[in-house]
């Protein structure tokens, strides 16, 4: 047994189980790739823990520590792949990357000297990922340029290593540059400047390092003994720097849905007083007028009483796409009830507040459908001015639920 890899292995399996805690919160994809990223990384110190350093074990224990490796950088890349959305993609993506790193790590454990070997694996995962990259990102031509040109540098830089009898470091070049493209696609996702993001792409960055750095140390100064825990420093850098980058995830989606529904992503009562005070207090001093109207969906209830809420809730996501499309990006449309919704905006009388009245009104003139279903609904606006019908946003608001309600009771009447 290696004990000296003892604390690295102790404190990886913490950290698998705190991912697999934060797991259990929210089952996000991104992080149970991450999950199995770092379960693959505690199996790589398992396998050292136990190798004896020779034999036929040793040469077994190498190469499950060195795929594992492998594996776990290609998850991490699949995680912020930003094309790589679905399962069928992660499946591709993953074996046109991790299935030629292994096959190269393992016959460079092993000691396959047929150079042929090491050349048809480079290039078949060469032309299977130039393949690949050309099908995903024909639309962005600057991105595909970047990667094919980094393929092409990176598998020549493979192929030379095993002309020069070097497979065994070209097992580094594959885990180092795997390592430095996880790091970027890590801050083009998140494109932050927090302490979480930086810390990971730093520990990426670092953890690309030790690999040249071993290589460098190995042919100019092999007498140079360095602890074991100062190369596995880079692995827990990026651990903590994940774990600080859900947090920050955490902490914005929090703020985000204390002003905004979490339904239909509007916002709520708190940001429509807010920006109902703003248009008030800029159409004081513009002189101008400002329009509230209160939007209630006629038989809505129905719809969620026949078709359950989960239908109801794809019609409620329809509904405000619909009334969007007939609003200004300057007017705020928020979500004030479970079937209401409120719009402020700034016209310049009561002509402009009747037009857009009637153009929220036809949005719902064809009927909804919803996974095969046709819904139907209409709408009653109750709709008020200011300054004619309130001075501040009580005032409107309660004018706005009268004008609505008499709507409601004439459509009644007509009906």
């Amino acid at each position: 047994m290696n004990f000296n890899v003892l604390p690295s292995l102790v404190a990886l399996a913490i950290l698998v189980v705190v991912f697999e805690a934060i797991l259990r919160q929210g089952a996000a994809e991104r992080l149970q790739l991450w999950l199995t990223a770092w379960v693959l990384v505690l199996i790589h110190f398992v396998a050292q823990f136990v190798n004896v350093g020779h034999g036929l074990w040793s040469h077994i224990a190498t190469a499950i520590s060195l795929g594992s490796l492998d594996l776990a950088t290609v998850s991490f890349l699949i995680s912020m792949s930003p094309r790589a959305t679905t399962a069928r993609r992660q499946l591709l993506l993953g074996t046109i990357l991790g299935l030629p790193a292994l096959a190269y790590t393992t016959a460079a454990v092993w000691g396959v000297a047929a150079h042929s070997f090491y050349y048809g694996v480079v290039v078949v995962a060469f032309a299977a990922s130039s393949l690949l990259a050309w099908n995903w990102y024909l639309d962005t031509t600057s991105y595909l340029s970047g990667l094919l040109l980094g393929s092409l540098v990176f598998s020549s830089l493979l192929i030379w290593m095993a002309a020069r009898n070097h497979a065994d470091l070209g097992v580094s070049v594959i885990l180092a540059g795997l390592n430095f493209v996880v790091a970027i696609l890590y801050w083009r996702h998140f494109r932050r400047d927090t302490a979480g993001v930086l810390t990971t792409v730093f520990g990426f960055i670092a953890w690309g390092m030790v690999y040249p750095i071993v290589m460098f140390l190995h042919f100019r100064s092999p007498l140079t003994i360095v602890e074991s825990e100062t190369w596995n420093l880079p692995k827990y850098f990026v651990a903590v720097g994940m774990i600080l980058t859900l947090l920050e995830d955490q902490i914005r989606t929090n703020k985000y849905l204390a002003y905004h529904d979490a339904l239909t992503g509007l916002p709520n009562r708190r940001l429509l007083e807010d920006r109902l005070e703003r248009a008030l207090a800029h159409a004081t001093r513009a002189g101008n007028k400002v329009a509230v109207l209160l939007i209630d969906l006629d038989h809505f209830k129905e719809v969620n009483d026949t078709f359950g809420h989960r239908i109801g809730d794809l019609a409620l996501q329809q509904v405000v796409l619909r009334l969007s499309s007939r609003m200004r990006a300057s007017d705020t449309l928020a979500r004030s009830g479970g079937d209401e919704f409120t719009v402020v905006s700034n016209v310049s009388d009561e002509h402009g507040a009747g037009t857009l009245m009637s153009g929220l009104e036809s949005a719902l003139a064809i009927p909804l459908k919803v996974e095969g279903h046709f819904i139907q609904t209409g709408l009653s606006i109750g709709v008020v001015l200011y300054p004619d019908h309130g001075l501040n946003p009580d005032e409107l608001h309660a004018a706005a639920d009268r004008a609505m309600y008499r709507a409601k009771r004439s459509a009644r009447s007509r009906a």
